[in-house]
């Protein structure tokens, strides 16, 4: 796929998937990261390098976001993409509220944005952040920017607002960085820190 890619996802974050979190393990994930990079430099040879990310699960402790942290630079990954759905169950008013699997949407804005700040404190910000995970407007995406994301990813919000949502999220971010006194994004990743 390095060919025909921007950039390769490696997502073990899917609580879908029998068995796919384990992965977040420190000794799993340092396995499967070397023999990803090893062959996505093999496959370069003397061609640029296909970006690798690394999509994490917002169900973590503490000491897994360090491992996370410490296996991903040690690799050299190019992003980390916080945060995939997640199987804890805030209370809910669905009918279908106790079913299992990955909750994705609003419901899970809160601990992505969590789970997006502990990622930029372990990393100290040495490592490129996406945010994911409940972001249904500009200010959402505000939000996950100024606490360090230097993009972020839409899913749910565009099944319910369609594709012209990005144009109104892009316009509306523009409208957020100039109020604030940013000349651009990169400005303002990371800007609820100082």
């Amino acid at each position: 796929m390095a060919p025909l890619a921007d950039y390769l996802t490696v997502n073990i974050s899917s609580p879908n998937t029998p068995g796919l979190r384990a992965l977040q393990d420190k000794g799993a994930l340092e396995e499967l990261l070397s023999a990803v990079m090893e062959e996505r430099d093999a496959v370069a040879g003397s061609a640029p390098k296909v970006p690798v990310f690394l999509k994490v699960a917002p169900d973590l402790e503490p000491a897994d976001i360090d491992d996370i942290v410490d296996v991903t630079a040690k690799h050299g990954l190019d992003a980390l993409i916080i945060s995939n759905t997640t199987i804890t169950r805030p209370p809910l008013r669905s009918r279908n509220k106790d079913e299992t699997g990955g909750l994705s949407g609003a419901p899970l804005k809160d601990l992505a944005l969590q789970r997006l700040k502990d990622f930029r404190a372990a990393s100290g910000g040495n490592i490129p952040l996406i945010g994911v995970g409940g972001i249904a407007s500009a200010e959402d995406a505000y939000e996950r920017i100024r606490a360090g994301a230097s993009l972020v990813q839409l899913y749910t919000a565009m099944i319910y607002q369609g594709p012209t949502m990005a144009r109104s999220m892009a316009r509306g971010l523009a409208r957020l960085l100039k109020r604030d006194g940013f000349s651009s994004v990169a400005e303002a990743v990371g800007s609820t820190e100082k």
